[in-house]
């Protein structure tokens, strides 16, 4: 019987956590930074970054708009649950997962130039 009580409740948690989605801003001197964590749909890796969005373009388009395009597009399409103080382990995370699979000189030809901006 105390099987069947924690089952729904556990269904309800997996389910959350298939769309449950992070990001993480460093500070600079124009904003504060931190991890944001968010339901939303699973389009990003669970440690998502805005510097993920913007590592395909190509090294002469300008990097800052992508930047800023893509953390608001993940508050726009997710529904914000909590929000912490910068945590470097997860930004350390998030820069690994972005770059994997990638040419690994053009994406660190774009890292730099993401870089400048304090991304």
């Amino acid at each position: 019987m105390r099987l069947r009580v924690l089952i729904l409740p556990g269904l309800a948690l997996l389910a959350c956590a298939l769309v449950l989605r992070s990001y993480t801003l460093p500070p600079a001197p124009d904003r504060r930074g931190g991890t944001t964590l968010l339901l939303t749909w699973p389009n990003r890796p669970v440690f998502g970054s805005p510097r993920a969005d913007c590592l395909a373009g190509p090294a002469d388009t300008p990097v800052l708009p992508c930047l800023i395009a893509s953390v608001a597009r993940a508050r726009d399409d997710g529904i914000i649950l909590a929000q912490f103080p910068f945590c470097a382990t997860c930004y350390a995370l998030s820069g690994r997962m972005a770059v994997m699979g990638r040419d690994p000189a053009q994406t660190q030809a774009r890292l730099a130039q993401i870089a400048r901006f304090g991304w």
